[in-house]
């Protein structure tokens, strides 16, 4: 995502930190001082915030691993001020998979909760009860609450990610038990309807109390739901037409002893960014994609094997423009092999996918 910076690779999912995480620090000054916090409190604070934060990042790699297990690749997750996402690169095939994997995040946070469980029972409840409660204004202390109050938040966590509508996970709960009956497209679009009128109410409640990080949630619900729907209408959409439809079968193929420059005076004569390459058995070996190859500052003086892409996508003409897309993503780039019964019959752009839409 733009804007976002990678800080880690866990289970080969990237975690990125979006830029506007950064405005935590100055936001979170800002309101100490205007509650008149002192430092000890101010630090006690900021471990719980990246307690927290932690947590998320558990609940969200809790999506992408139960989504890799029904064949769903995760590009990454990305950490915002309010929350995270994990970025999946297409939807779960069947409505309980989708279930299961909107499930998991919540799940995980009751988990975390009942980890805690035992701290909260056996020490900070009997000095509750007994009114033993330690110095509120001594940081060492300030830590008899933490496990406790980490234990209630996560609760709340995934009571709040419960609610069923977009973009938390109950929205996509909702949206998997609906398709059932509804199909997909209809399914998300209640479910979106739901998200938006949350959002509505909270951005009205923002501005009326001017609490402004209700606000803030309001607009941030109210995209990503939207941003849902649309995404889901265009998976449908491409799902309506066929390779067979827009793959270019007159093209010209290249080998691997051609001169880069060769691509050059095709692409000038047809406008032909995608090739097939080839080896001198006939083989086809792999592909290359001319559109990258202008985006450079000057053409290098090389050969196509210096080049060319060897982990390519082959897809039958019969597949589906939304399956097409999906093995552009998993192999990462936008040149497919079309393939028959008798070999390559042609090549499918990235561009052809979406010129219908």
């Amino acid at each position: 995502m733009k804007g976002s910076i990678k800080i880690i690779r866990l289970f080969g999912v990237p975690l990125l930190l979006h830029w506007s995480f950064l405005l935590l620090a100055p936001l979170g000054w800002y309101y100490g001082q205007q509650l008149e916090l002192e430092q000890n409190e101010m630090v006690w604070w900021a471990l719980f915030g990246v307690a927290v934060f932690c947590c998320i990042i558990l609940h969200e790699y809790g999506h992408a691993l139960v989504a890799r297990k029904y064949g769903v690749k995760t590009r990454d997750i990305v950490l915002f001020p309010i929350g995270g996402m994990a970025r999946l690169d297409r939807l779960p095939e069947k409505p309980v998979q989708e279930f299961l994997v909107a499930l998991a995040g919540p799940l995980v946070n009751v988990l975390i909760a009942l980890v805690l469980f035992p701290f909260f029972w056996f020490y900070t409840r009997p000095a509750l009860l007994t009114q033993a409660i330690p110095d509120s204004d001594n940081i060492d202390d300030n830590f008899f609450f933490f496990l406790p109050l980490l234990l209630f938040l996560n609760l709340l966590l995934a009571l709040f990610n419960l609610i069923p509508a977009f973009p938390m996970d109950g929205g996509r709960i909702l949206r998997a038990l609906l398709s059932i009956r509804f199909g997909r497209l209809r399914a998300t679009k209640i479910a979106v309807g739901i998200g938006q009128v949350l959002a509505v109410g909270l951005i009205f409640y923002g501005m009326s109390s001017e609490r402004f990080s209700y606000l803030l949630i309001g607009f941030f619900i109210a995209y990503t739901a939207m941003r849902e729907y649309r995404w889901v209408k265009t998976e449908s959409l491409l799902a309506s037409y066929k390779v067979d439809d827009v793959f270019m079968r007159q093209h010209h193929p290249l080998l691997l002893d051609d001169d880069l420059q060769k691509a050059t005076a095709i692409f000038e004569r047809t406008g032909q960014k995608g090739f097939l390459v080839f080896d001198h058995h006939t083989n086809l070996v792999g592909t290359l994609d001319m559109g990258k190859l202008l985006e450079m500052d000057s053409l290098p003086n090389q050969q196509v094997k210096d080049l060319y892409e060897v982990g390519f996508g082959e897809i039958s003409a019969s597949a589906t423009l939304k399956e097409a897309n999906e093995m552009m993503q998993h192999v990462g780039h936008g040149i497919l092999a079309v393939i028959g019964e008798n070999g390559a019959l042609g090549v499918l752009e990235e561009e052809m996918v979406w010129k219908h839409l």
